[in-house]
């Protein structure tokens, strides 16, 4: 799992997680992944944006499933 999620580091995806429901990938660990918030897609979430860059850490297996189910 931590081999594939090293391939997409750098990489954006949908995340529930996210306050503007995207984020980028930073890095991956056993058990916890860094990710940072990036620009919504959406203008109804466009308030959100004043934290993009914003670092927060999610799941590895949660993560796992954001990029490849």
């Amino acid at each position: 799992m931590e081999k594939e999620l090293n391939t997409v580091i750098g990489k954006d995806c949908s995340c529930n997680g996210s306050p503007t429901l995207r984020a980028k990938l930073i890095s991956v660990g056993s058990l916890w992944c860094r990710l940072e918030v990036t620009p919504a897609m959406y203008k109804s979430n466009q308030s959100a944006n004043c934290l993009v860059g914003t670092e927060f850490k999610l799941p590895t297996s949660v993560v796992h499933n954001m990029y490849f189910f």
